[in-house]
């Protein structure tokens, strides 16, 4: 899984190309809806608009702090993600939406550098490397593969570009990707793993899918913190009553139990703490 770890190197860097080429080249038309490309079979969604959550962005890509990567940034309004977990291992794919000089990228990903440089019968080009494939399909998108040997051809990911496979999501999560707010949003179809991540240790408890809202201080609240909404599907009663006494001993916050959900709002939460919960969800 340390391979993984290369996507967070090396995302900054592509993203840092994309900004200094000057040269165009002809523009193929797509829907360009990030979630959609990514597709409908991640078990986790991270949606991380960049203006307010830039200093979580910086963390989570550690070398997105020099010069150049602050100019990509600039460009880039929000990066998706969405994780797979399988018998396999781990596989990460990432769009990035932005407005990008488009082209190009032949120069960049070159062969002798371990690029293997192919295209979708739809014309779109893509970069294939042992640990991660990339593609920049148009000015508004730049989209990313990584994970074995035996993760999803990019073609598959590309193909999506015209006929997008949208998530089914909450609808608070549905509309916080398709709004202006500038507030993180988590979905997650696998709670065990997203659950040690905010608790430390696994709860072993059949538990449904979590939405997690996380909304940049405000004023009376300290710069560095964060106000979150956490929901929890359950499934039993006992379920339900073990779950809610664990959270609110880890979070020293009050839990609300409408139905089948497990519900903390207004919880205060550091940037520190969301850095490690994200990269949390991207196992080592």
């Amino acid at each position: 899984m340390k391979k993984i770890k290369k996507l967070f190197i090396i995302l900054p860097l592509i993203l840092a190309f994309i900004f200094e080429s000057c040269k165009t080249a002809p523009i193929l038309k797509g829907i360009e809806e990030p979630f959609g490309i990514i597709g409908d079979d991640a078990d986790i969604y991270v949606y991380m608009p960049v203006e307010k959550n830039r200093k979580i962005v910086e963390q989570v890509l550690p070398a997105a702090t020099g010069q150049s990567m602050k100019q990509a940034l600039s460009r880039t309004t929000a990066i998706y993600s969405g994780i797979t977990i399988s018998a396999a291992g781990v596989e990460v794919r990432v769009c990035a939406r932005g407005k990008y000089p488009y082209g190009m990228t032949d120069s960049f990903f070159k062969k002798k550098d371990g690029w293997n440089p192919k295209k979708t019968k739809e014309g779109y080009k893509y970069y294939e490397s042992p640990y991660l494939d990339v593609s920049i399909p148009s000015p508004l998108i730049a989209c990313m593969g990584l994970g074995p040997q035996n993760r999803k051809d990019m073609q598959e990911l590309l193909s999506r570009m015209k006929k997008p496979v949208d998530p089914e999501f909450p609808e608070k999560f549905n509309f916080l990707i398709n709004s202006n707010l500038q507030d993180i949003g988590i979905f997650v179809k696998n709670p065990d793993l997203f659950l040690s991540g905010i608790l430390g240790v696994s709860l072993g408890l059949p538990l449904g899918k979590i939405e997690m809202y996380l909304k940049k201080a405000s004023d009376g609240m300290q710069q560095n913190e964060y106000r979150y909404d956490l929901y929890i599907e359950s499934g039993t009663p006992q379920t339900t009553k073990v779950a809610k006494m664990i959270l609110q001993r880890a979070l020293k916050a009050e839990v609300k139990v409408e139905e089948n959900m497990l519900i903390v709002e207004g919880g205060n939460i550091s940037e520190e703490k969301i850095t490690a919960i994200i990269k949390s969800i991207y196992p080592n």
